[in-house]
């Protein structure tokens, strides 16, 4: 009887358990009209601080934290046409083949005081987001492509 009860009561705990875990496929979909981010913290120098978000109709969703000309939230619309070019930028530079992460040097080491810049896109449904600290020099070629198309340096200031 105690044998029938407990084989019950395993697969009843397990499902319970299996549905408290979080899904990562959950947390790569992609939100409304949302299509490109940037996010970069600061350091223990004067590395500039913001993120923005930038959606499918062109608005410019900045916010300034430290080390820029722009503190606090500004928004903004960029063309069309530079919503494609970011885009043809992300598929240039075969954005999907990337690292999801590039927080360790060539030797697995980390550092505390490296600004940490995190990209992101969604695309025909499927989101993609990369940490970089010690990417690939495109990477880092992307994330000023990203500064410049969407409008950023003026909110940004001198780096």
């Amino acid at each position: 009887m105690k044998t029938r009860y407990y084989l019950r009561l395993v697969p009843c705990l397990l499902i319970l358990l299996l549905s408290l875990i979080p899904r990562v496929e959950a947390q790569q979909k992609c939100e409304g009209d949302l299509l490109i981010t940037i996010n970069s913290s600061g350091c223990f120098g004067d590395c500039p601080a913001y993120s923005a978000r930038i959606y499918a109709d062109g608005t410019v969703v900045y916010v300034g934290v430290s080390n820029v000309k722009e503190i606090g939230e500004r928004r903004h619309k960029i063309s069309q046409g530079a919503i494609q070019a970011l885009i043809k930028e992300f598929q240039r530079l075969d954005y999907w083949s990337l690292k999801a992460s590039y927080e360790a040097d060539e030797q697995g080491r980390r550092t505390t005081d490296q600004q940490i810049t995190t990209t992101s896109i969604c695309l025909d449904g499927k989101k993609k987001q990369v940490v970089n600290i010690y990417g690939p020099k495109r990477l880092d070629e992307l994330e000023e492509r990203i500064d410049s198309l969407a409008g950023l340096y003026s909110l940004l200031g001198p780096l």
